[in-house]
This record gives structure tokens, sequence and C-alpha cells, in this order.
């Protein structure tokens, strides 16, 4: 029996998580689109009883492990375009000033604290959820978000934009299994 899967409700989820992977919107784009292909070729393996974002992510995050040696450089450009762009395009509202911000704290973060990051804050996965997908337990997850959500406010604290921090990083939930 041939397991049909929709992807379609989840394709920006998908690309948003690709992007937080890899740093830019080109590789996100390649990301996606290679790891949809894989999880086409999957989908007799796929248990339709199980929810389906949870197990694309997977899939992204497996694909783009495989090509972990581009993910140094990637970021390193990222950071290099973040740095120009401030000075080539300034910001006409202070809320796009803060997301540039972001973007550059971001950029200067580690992969796994970006990831988890995004994981929790932004996909709003509980941290049972994210563990599952990242192969953790619970608690290294809530430790590791801790990590990423300090390490991101010291980035904020320590660009050289002379602003002063809004930023307040929440999200996510606990729920036991």
């Amino acid at each position: 029996m041939k397991t049909t899967i929709d992807v379609i409700p989840h394709l920006e989820d998908l690309w948003r998580y690709g992007r937080v992977l890899t740093g830019n919107d080109s590789d996100a784009d390649d990301l996606v689109q290679e790891a949809l292909a894989r999880a086409l070729s999957m989908a007799g393996g796929y248990d339709t009883s199980r929810p389906l974002l949870p197990w694309l992510i997977r899939i992204v995050r497996n694909t783009f492990l495989t090509g972990a040696s581009r993910a140094n450089a990637d970021r390193r450009r990222l950071a290099s375009v973040a740095d120009t762009s401030d000075t080539a395009w300034p910001p006409s509202q202070e809320h796009c000033a803060e997301l540039s911000k972001v973007g550059r704290a971001l950029a200067r973060m580690p992969a796994d604290q970006a990831e988890i990051l995004h994981l929790v804050g932004v996909l709003g996965f509980t941290y049972s959820e994210a563990a599952e997908l990242l192969g953790l337990p619970p608690g290294t997850v809530m430790s590791r978000l801790s990590r990423a959500r300090a390490a991101l406010k010291h980035n904020m604290e320590n660009l050289d934009d002379g602003a002063s921090p809004h930023l307040k990083v929440v999200g996510g939930r606990y729920v036991a299994r």
C-alpha cells in the first residue's frame, strides 16, 4: 500500500528550520528540497498515526548533518554578509534594526545552540519533542536551551552597534511524557 503525505502545510516551517541550520536562504532551499526528496522516497516507512512535522524535521536535520562540513563556511559567510549589510542598507525602523541585530547575534552562535532556540522558541516544540528530534534527554535540551538563551543575550549585549538590547528570548513548554 502506498502512503501519501502532504508536506505543503509544513513547507514554511521546514524552510525556516533549514534556514537556521544552514545560515542562508539559498542553502535552506537546497536542504529542504533534498530532505523532501528523501521524505517522499521514504514515505512508505512513515507511521501515519504520528504527527508529520516532527518526522519531516528529523529528515531535514539528518540531511543537514550529512553535509555538516559546509556548515562552518556557511556560518562565516552569513556573519560577513550580516556585518556588511547593515552599513549598505541601514534599517528604516527600529524593529528592523533589532531583527538585524538578532540575526548577527545568532550568526555568532554555534549551530547546535541556534538550532535548539529555533526548535523551541520559533517552532514551539516542547522540550520533550525537541529532545526526541535531537536524540537527547529532555534535561539536556533544557540545559542547552538555557545556555543558548544566555549566549544570545551575551551576543546581543556585546555587538558593536551601541544599541541597548530589547530582546527577551522566550518560548517552549515542558510536557512530561
